[in-house]
């Protein structure tokens, strides 16, 4: 079923109050900067706890002098829950599940399973090597939430490690070096079994979706590449510490991975055209969705922020059939688009205007 009603107060530009949305499907018609985003990221960071355009919670307050409160009830698998998140006035947020606090993210992000579409989805494709490897460590994340232990402990030791780089402390090297070992292994092996499985969903589905002939594969270039024992990686790490303290900060680790999208040798990235790299990154959020959904067996609530505008009739056809089984949809879409094609008896129309909703 998914989300039954959505309450928010003091968010973005969204009139203060409560919106039914029990439906399989939720259009959102308006015209550009009336709110429909903003609703699509309500349901985001109901979902996940953060916002997926903004990193400052501050840019989510409409007044900061007020606190911002989001709410939201679903329903999944024949059980119903609350999700819940409090910004007050100089406080970090409290993020609730069924009115507890949550106390560590992995109990958030096993309520609702949530894959979101958004244009800036490009840069997973042909932006910076931090946007591909944050890609797939949320699918990780998603699929294999004890994961997250690991990814957090990865990142503090690196944080660490690169402070005392720039201090000049490094009689703390060697001890960072031990812990940050192991992990960094284990995110390696990780996203490595990652790859392979994913390239199974994805590849097929460009294939289908595009019409091209073209097999696109998804490579992991490891930082560490042929490195498998410990005792390996901790002489690495120390033959390249003199360029890491003259340079302060670590050059060398999982951070430094990389990952490519080849066609017959070739990065996809340097020749394929701007809607080509849009519609490889629309593919590539479909496969998210469907291994996620076959690796958990939960059905996702999918947000898609006008992302179906620049498809032809052909593409967005093929597109929107290879969804996997759902639990809800929010589609945003301009008033011209021709939106009606794709409606069916379980889908609520509503207007968006001046952060107001109308049915």
């Amino acid at each position: 079923m998914g989300f039954e009603l959505l309450r928010f107060y003091n968010f973005r530009n969204l009139v203060d109050g409560e919106l039914d949305v029990a439906a399989r499907e939720v259009f959102l018609v308006g015209e550009n900067g009336q709110g429909k985003t903003n609703l699509i990221e309500t349901v985001y960071l109901l979902c996940l706890g953060s916002s997926f355009r903004e990193t400052r919670d501050a840019a989510l307050v409409r007044d900061p002098s007020t606190a911002t409160g989001l709410f939201g009830s679903h329903q999944s698998g024949g059980a119903r829950g609350t999700l819940s998140l409090q910004l007050p006035p100089g406080r970090r947020k409290e993020l609730r599940v069924n009115d507890k606090v949550v106390s560590h993210r992995r109990d958030l992000l096993s309520e609702v399973l949530c894959v979101c579409f958004v244009q800036q989805d490009m840069d997973f494709v042909s932006g910076s090597p931090e946007e591909r490897r944050r890609f797939f460590d949320q699918v990780l994340v998603l699929s294999d939430l004890p994961f997250l232990d690991t990814l957090q402990s990865y990142r503090q030791v690196l944080r660490s490690r690169n402070f005392s780089l720039k201090a000049g402390t490094e009689e703390l090297l060697d001890v960072y070096d031990a812990q940050l070992v192991p992990t960094g292994l284990e995110l390696q092996a990780k996203r490595s079994a990652l790859v392979r499985e994913f390239n199974s969903v994805f590849s097929p589905l460009f294939q289908e979706i595009t019409g091209s002939g073209e097999a696109v594969q998804i490579r992991y270039r490891p930082s560490w590449q042929g490195l498998r024992s410990p005792d390996e990686v901790l002489a690495h790490l120390a033959a390249c510490r003199g360029r890491d303290c003259s340079l302060g900060t670590s050059t060398s680790g999982p951070h430094r991975d990389s990952f490519s999208f080849m066609v017959s040798g070739r990065e996809y990235a340097h020749y394929a055209s701007t809607g080509q790299l849009r519609l490889c990154a629309l593919v590539l959020r479909i496969a998210q969705a469907r291994f996620l959904a076959d690796r958990t067996g939960r059905r996702p609530v999918l947000l898609l922020d006008d992302v179906l505008l620049e498809l032809d009739p052909r593409r967005k056809s093929a597109f929107i059939s290879r969804f996997p089984p759902y639990d809800q949809a929010f589609f945003t879409f301009l008033p011209d688009e021709n939106f009606l094609a794709y409606r069916t008896p379980d889908t609520l129309l509503l207007t968006v205007e001046k952060g107001g909703f109308r049915r």
